[in-house]
């Protein structure tokens, strides 16, 4: 697992310092590697709630500047976390509905904005970010069905830079995958099989820091 974790990682980077380089030649581009925790939230139904596990999580952000302190970005997040089903009281000796736990990863792919906030000391720059996207709950199990959700990000950091190349960067920010119907998750427990119909929402938050990788001219 943790192999294609790092696998994972080094194509995200490969792919975002060719994408950068592009960038840069016209430009002012920002890259930034990072790792964190993520809060994962639970969903709650009729029969019981489903509890996402909190887990460290990576990712990076590719951010382009289009004025000022204004940035057009592109982030993913991931982590391999686990979910653990529990049903209320009322269902506790129903076979359908028992407890039990999976192995699962949570993704998330977004595009936002960035805006600095104008200080007098250029080294620092606190800003706000606000994204839309999409969040894929991939379920390890062959009896789930996957997610993918709608979700809107917003959040706020801090950019240290310690010259015009490289920089740090630290981050926390609200994740709310949208509100969905018909049961988001399906699962079977000794053959037989669970199906959920409600509204199911979830509230994500992530706290992390990064290295910037600064391309163009400031």
């Amino acid at each position: 697992m943790k192999t294609i974790t790092f696998l994972k990682a080094f194509i995200l980077l490969t792919i975002m310092a060719f994408s950068a380089n592009l960038f840069a030649q016209d430009h002012k581009v920002e890259i930034t590697p990072f790792g964190g925790y993520l809060l994962g939230g639970s969903v709650k139904f009729y029969e019981g709630k489903f509890k996402v596990e909190d887990a460290g999580c990576y990712g990076g952000n590719l951010a382009v500047q289009v004025r000022g302190g204004n940035f057009v970005e592109l982030s993913y997040t991931g982590m391999t976390t686990q979910g653990n089903w529990k049903p209320y009281s009322d269902y506790m000796n129903d076979p359908d509905f028992e407890a039990f736990s999976v192995d699962m990863a949570v993704n998330h792919f977004q595009i936002g904005t960035v805006n600095e906030f104008p200080l007098d000391n250029e080294k620092i720059r606190p800003y706000g970010t606000a994204s839309l996207g999409t969040t894929w709950f991939n379920i390890k199990d062959a009896q789930a069905d996957d997610e993918w959700l709608f979700s809107v990000m917003a959040g706020l950091g801090l950019k240290y830079f310690f010259n015009d190349k490289i920089g740090i960067r630290i981050q926390t920010r609200l994740i709310l995958p949208v509100v969905y119907n018909g049961g988001g998750f399906y699962f079977g427990t000794g053959g037989s099989g669970m199906y959920v119909s409600s509204t199911a929402p979830i509230v994500q938050g992530d706290f992390t820091g990064g290295l910037i990788i600064a391309l163009g001219q400031y």
